[in-house]
């Protein structure tokens, strides 16, 4: 028989690489559930408990990070990315009821795509965000929204955006559309 001991490195290396891919797809899941949340809370006006789970996912997303820059091959997989978008767009969504635009500091630093593929998805919050305002009566923060929104989409026009990142730049121009017909009902029941 063939001696293949010098195989237990390739071996002890997939082993880890296995080990660290579920370590990390376990923490990146969580962290977009509790995100998920923490925008939920947003909606609902729980400032306070929405804060809580940013802090919650950000030490989740910490932990997925450590297991990719052991094994920088993991860096691009599924869950992690989406953990990254998903919390990124809460904390967007975050700063747009604080403080009306989508200058978070945090988001900015992560990779062009993540921050991109955020923006995209956080004008579908701001959808939500104006329903409930026009619910309210606050019509002028449904302009506010539709303003914002309007921006973005604009912004993301001149990016020339392939892939994903396309698909999630024409959800946000579907979003400025609703946001446009909301206005546009909005005007015909204040004539």
């Amino acid at each position: 028989m063939k001696n293949l001991s010098f195989l237990s490195a390739v071996k002890k290396q997939y082993v880890g690489v296995s080990q660290a891919r579920r370590h990390m797809f376990h923490a990146a899941n969580d962290a977009t559930a509790i995100a998920k949340r923490a925008i939920f809370a947003l909606h609902r006006e729980a400032l306070t408990e929405a804060e809580e789970l940013l802090k919650e996912a950000r030490g989740l997303i910490v932990k997925a990070g450590a297991e990719t820059k052991k094994h920088p091959e993991l860096r691009g997989q599924g869950p992690y990315h989406a953990a990254l978008e998903e919390f990124a767009e809460a904390l967007l969504l975050q700063n747009f009821l604080s403080k009306g635009d989508w200058k978070n500091s945090e988001a900015l630093k992560m990779d062009p795509d993540i921050y991109l593929g955020a923006l995209s998805d956080a004008t579908g919050e701001l959808v939500r965000y104006a329903v409930r305002q026009a619910t309210k009566n606050n019509l002028r923060a449904v302009e506010k929204a539709k303003e914002l929104v309007e921006a973005t989409v604009g912004f993301i026009l001149e990016l020339d955006l392939t892939g994903e990142l396309r698909q999630k730049g024409d959800q946000a121009k579907r979003n400025l559309r609703t946001l446009e017909e909301m206005m546009y009902q909005i005007s015909l029941v204040r004539k």
